[in-house]
């Protein structure tokens, strides 16, 4: 066993250790919720229920097989085995695109005014989230079909043959399916592209919003609190920086997985440093919303306390 297999191996462990770990832990504060204490569910518990398991399952489908690699179980997985993981990772990545949007749209919904012309959709909104969930997974399911075909175990044959290549899978390049490959990657494109408008028109919307709120509340607060302790800076952050992560680390990933895809020279070690990126989302994930959930209560403190024309707004971070 090679230093950088061993450095991989460590590193992909403590990742999935902490992201499935987290995810578990929120995962089970959810079913825990809406089945003890269902008077206190919301809607976005559903939400982030959906995000956790899908973090979840990106996280097992692709972090294990890289621990038992680099710790020196090879070959094992046959082509049928890469097929189904692959084709469940990529379903599962693509979920966690579409409920991360889906988590800043509803949070910007939640947080706009009632008198706003969205009043009447964030009062709709919560009673189709199954019927998101399944546009989502069948979206996923039929974009992403091709990898069945695509993918092959990794053998003893040059991996310059092939279109991308990994320890554990690659994907052979095609003679005379173009067309459908050119769709396949078209409608990868288009799917994230669309989501990420999405994610991004609302978190600034969020941010526009907790902005003009706090220049409004500001004078409720005494002098002494610095402008940081603010609940709607906080929350501001929170949204931002995951975002943030989610966008940064997405194209971490796959900026380095497109150059391995037109590159002639595969290198099997910058494809799992472009896989490592690809889990650092799943994983940071739940200790962003285990921080953001711990200032709820503050929330509620504050509806008590504002004035009646700050109600509305401070209402969205406690609604359903």
């Amino acid at each position: 066993m090679v230093i950088s297999e061993l450095i991989f191996g460590v590193a992909f462990f403590f990742q999935c250790a902490i992201g499935l770990v987290g995810n578990s832990l929120l995962l089970m504060l959810y079913i825990c919720i809406s089945f003890k204490k269902p008077q206190q569910k919301k809607s976005m518990d559903l939400i982030l229920a959906h995000l956790t398991l899908a973090n979840m399952v990106t996280l097992f489908t692709r972090g294990i097989p890289e621990i038992l690699f680099c710790f020196g179980m090879r070959h094992i997985l046959d082509d049928l085995w890469c097929k189904a993981l692959m084709y469940i990772y990529r379903i599962s990545r693509g979920l966690s695109v579409c409920t991360t949007s889906l988590l800043s749209m509803f949070q910007a919904l939640i947080i706009s005014p009632h008198s706003s012309v969205w009043a009447s959709i964030k009062v709709r909104a919560p009673k189709y989230i199954l019927h998101y969930f399944l546009f989502f997974w069948v979206t996923n399911a039929l974009i992403y079909i091709r990898v069945i075909e695509l993918t092959e175990a990794t053998k003893n044959d040059t991996i310059s043959t092939y279109r991308y290549a990994s320890h554990i899978f690659v994907v052979r390049s095609v003679g005379d399916d173009n067309e459908l490959t050119a769709a396949f990657i078209f409608g990868m494109t288009l799917h994230d592209l669309i989501f990420h408008f999405l994610m991004g028109l609302s978190s600034t919307h969020m941010v526009l919003l907790l902005y003009r709120h706090s220049k409004q509340v500001k004078h409720i607060y005494s002098n002494s609190h610095s402008p940081r302790s603010f609940p709607e800076v906080k929350a501001t952050q929170t949204i931002l920086l995951l975002v943030t992560c989610f966008v940064l680390f997405y194209w971490l990933n796959n900026c380095i997985t497109l150059y391995e895809t037109f590159h002639i020279e595969k290198d099997v070690e910058l494809e799992t440093i472009a896989t490592f990126f690809g889990g650092c989302y799943p994983a940071l994930c739940p200790l962003l919303l285990i921080g953001s959930k711990s200032r709820i209560p503050k929330f509620h403190c504050m509806h008590g306390k504002a004035k009646r024309p700050h109600k509305d707004f401070m209402d969205g971070f406690i609604s359903p």
